[in-house]
C-alpha cells in the first residue's frame, strides 16, 4: 500500500455510478458475483459472494464506500460464480469475460490493440493507476478451458500479465480508490 492520502480532489473525481454501471454492463441480471476486499495496510480482508443486485443496493454501495474511505481496496470476480460458492475454478457459473492485465505501459497496449485487425476492440477498459489497464472483452458462450488458453495465448502475444489467466481473477471495482 502507499503512504499517500486521499485529497478531496480525488473524491470529488470518483465516479460513484461506476460500480453501478460496470456491473450493469458485465454481468446478467441473475449472475453473482464475489466482491473481495482488502486492507494493505492492517493484511486484513473481507469477501462476499452476492447476486449482481444486491451488489449495487445501496446499503452495500455505502458498505463498499466506508470501507474504501478507511483504505480497503476493492475487487470483483471477472467471470459470475456459483451462489454460495467462493472464487475458484469450480465455482465459476458463467463465463463473462476474456480479460488482460496490462502492468505496464498500458496506453502502449491499447494503441496497438486499436490496430489489431485479428482482435475485436476490448468492450471496456479499466484504468487502474498510472500506466496499468484491465482490458474486457464481454463474451457468451466460452467454457472455463476455452477461456484460459484464450486469455493465456493472449497474455503471451501481447506481453500481458500470464499470472492474471485464471477464469476466478478478480478485478477492481470500477468507482473506488485504488490504494
Amino acid at each position: 500500500g502507499s503512504d499517500e492520502k486521499l485529497t478531496r480532489e480525488d473524491v470529488l473525481q470518483i465516479d460513484r455510478d461506476a460500480p453501478h454501471l460496470f456491473l450493469e454492463a458485465g454481468y446478467e441480471p441473475e449472475d453473482w458475483v464475489a466482491v473481495f476486499l482488502k486492507s494493505y495496510d492492517t493484511g486484513e480482508t473481507a469477501q462476499r459472494v452476492l447476486p449482481v443486485s444486491a451488489v449495487t443496493s445501496p446499503r452495500f454501495q455505502t458498505w463498499l464506500r466506508f470501507r474504501n474511505a478507511a483504505r480497503w481496496n476493492i475487487y470483483v470476480s471477472v467471470n459470475a460464480v456459483a451462489p454460495g460458492r467462493s472464487r475458484t475454478k469450480d465455482a465459476i457459473a458463467a463465463v463473462r469475460h476474456v480479460f488482460l492485465d496490462v502492468d505496464r505501459e498500458g496506453p502502449r497496449l491499447l494503441s496497438g490493440l486499436a490496430l489489431r485487425r485479428d482482435l475485436p476492440s476490448p468492450s471496456y477498459v479499466l484504468h487502474t493507476s498510472t500506466g496499468r489497464v484491465h482490458v474486457f472483452w464481454r463474451v457468451r458462450g466460452f467454457d472455463v478451458e476455452r477461456l484460459e488458453t484464450l486469455q493465456k495465448w493472449l497474455a503471451r502475444e501481447l506481453g500481458t500479465d500470464s499470472a492474471a489467466t485464471a477464469c476466478s481473477q478478480m478485478t477492481r471495482l470500477a468507482g473506488f480508490v485504488n490504494y
